[in-house]
């Protein structure tokens, strides 16, 4: 362990002049609001019908689950359900106790927005630390400015915003305290890591990755020990009491949220039992992403060409079977069918998807085990598609638009590849405290992965370190150029 010790350290503090940081935190404002405007200035007219608060705040379906909870627990004094974690309250309802629900929104939108800028700032700082160079903090700061795939999380009601957000804070927070050596840091980073899983829980992860990394930078300790037990504390209690909550409420035993069939009234049993083949085959889950297995599935038009390759059959699943499978669960969500034929196609449904799914895992075990999560792993950092600006069709937009949205289609899969460049070149110079640093986001990613869960807004919370990650590398690419420089 000393010896890790000695070719590992983390990070280390850097002094930024106050000037500096002043002039870039008013550009990362102007930035973020003015992304926030021109993102409801070139909003697609589909979206007039779902917006709130004066139509400043996007409010898609995914938005009652987060806000009507809180609602009944202001006309009930119950917090209900278990699809969503209660990580909303400490944000939204302070507001919403002395305001109309709308208005509340409307200070929810700005309070999102007021923690990017702060967390952005905080994040360039932390680059610095990270890479001991002010030009990997100008490059995060300059990236985080110009990249849409996080910022546009502030113009909507879901968790996504403060989820990052606090992120990115509870993460500055571990390096002062790694710089510093006080617990008050640990205890900020540990309460703000607690905060942020309850808004999206799969940051869950990132409470063992500090502990690791904790263990890495002080060795195994009584210093380390405590160290550990402040990072879990927050997380643990409070996990301990939602679960306490709900097997009191409900007489279950859940630690995070229920089932998603349970929350989503459009997962039903029979839809369920089809997807769980498409996951374990190593298909796109999503039904509204065109071109997807889901979508030909689910989708009701009879002539799209099938996705599936020969490789994807087994002896227990051909086309004709998908073929059969499709058109009978339109059919049984046709309304056409009487109550006792509906319950023995739905039977009939379930028990053929639920056959095909361990004939495929049966069949292909290591491309199950292995080779599909390394393509789920794909689709999450090189998306066909750019998810969530509230711009119309391609074919509608106007010359801003597109720009905007080829760019941001672009900037992903640039961020993964310059990403992979770098652990590959980080590797090579073993430079073992980088690496270290990228497992953070990448656990995040890996995760998704492993479920296979491939929707773009979860890699939202990794993307800003690897921004950070990718400024580290263009600073290096600039000083070690400089240096090569002919001195006059």
């Amino acid at each position: 362990m000393s010896y890790i010790r000695s070719m590992i350290k983390l990070c280390d503090d850097i002094i930024i002049p106050k000037k500096v940081q002043l002039q870039w935190l008013a550009a990362i404002a102007l930035a973020k609001i003015g992304w926030f405007i021109l993102f409801i200035v070139l909003r697609s007219d589909a979206w007039s019908l779902k917006t709130a608060a004066w139509g400043i705040a996007l409010h898609p379906s995914e938005s009652f689950g987060y806000f009507n909870p809180i609602e009944v627990y202001l006309r009930h004094g119950t917090y209900q359900g278990m699809c969503r974690m209660p990580g909303m309250i400490p944000f939204y309802l302070p507001f919403r106790l002395f305001m109309p629900q709308a208005h509340a929104q409307l200070i929810l939108i700005i309070v999102q927005i007021l923690f990017d800028i702060l967390a952005t700032w905080r994040l360039g700082i932390l680059a610095g630390r990270i890479f001991q160079s002010l030009r990997a903090t100008h490059f995060t700061w300059f990236l985080a400015c110009i990249s849409t795939f996080t910022v546009v999380r502030n113009n909507y009601l879901l968790s996504d915003s403060l989820c990052i957000s606090l992120t990115i804070l509870a993460v500055y927070d571990f390096s002062t305290f790694l710089i510093r050596r006080e617990l008050k840091y640990l205890w900020l980073s540990a309460i703000g890591i607690c905060l942020a899983l309850f808004l999206r829980p799969v940051v869950l992860v990132l409470v063992p990755g500090l502990i690791i990394l904790v263990l890495l930078a002080q060795g195994l300790t009584r210093s380390t020990l405590k160290a550990a037990l402040v990072i879990a504390l927050p997380t643990v209690l409070s996990l301990t009491a939602w679960t306490v909550r709900n097997k009191l409420t409900y007489d279950r035993y859940v630690v995070l949220v229920a089932p998603l069939g349970e929350c989503q009234p459009q997962i039903t049993p029979d839809f369920a039992a089809i997807r769980g083949w498409i996951l374990a085959s190593g298909g796109d889950y999503q039904p509204w992403a065109v071109g997807g297995e889901s979508y030909w599935f689910f989708d009701s038009d009879q002539h799209l060409p099938m996705p599936f390759e020969k490789d994807d059959f087994t002896p227990g699943c051909d086309s004709t079977l998908l073929l059969s499978l499709k058109h009978d669960y339109h059919r049984l969500h046709s309304g056409l069918l009487s109550e006792s034929d509906s319950l023995q196609l739905e039977k009939s449904i379930i028990d053929r998807g639920e056959r095909i799914r361990e004939s495929y895992i049966q069949t292909h075990p290591f491309r199950y085990h292995v080779l599909n999560k390394i393509k789920f792993t794909g689709m999450i950092l090189f998306p066909h598609r750019i998810d969530d600006l509230p711009f119309p069709a391609f074919s509608e937009m106007n010359l801003i638009q597109k720009a905007i949205k080829v760019f941001s289609w672009l900037a992903i899969p640039a961020m993964s590849i310059l990403s992979c460049l770098a652990i590959c070149l980080w590797i090579f110079q073993r430079r073992w405290h980088l690496l270290l640093w990228m497992c953070l986001p990448m656990g995040l990613v890996f995760v998704h992965s492993y479920m296979g869960f491939v929707e773009q807004r979860y890699l939202a919370s990794s993307y800003p370190f690897f921004m950070v990650l990718l400024a580290g590398l263009l600073a290096g690419i600039f000083a070690s150029k400089k240096s090569k420089l002919p001195q006059l």
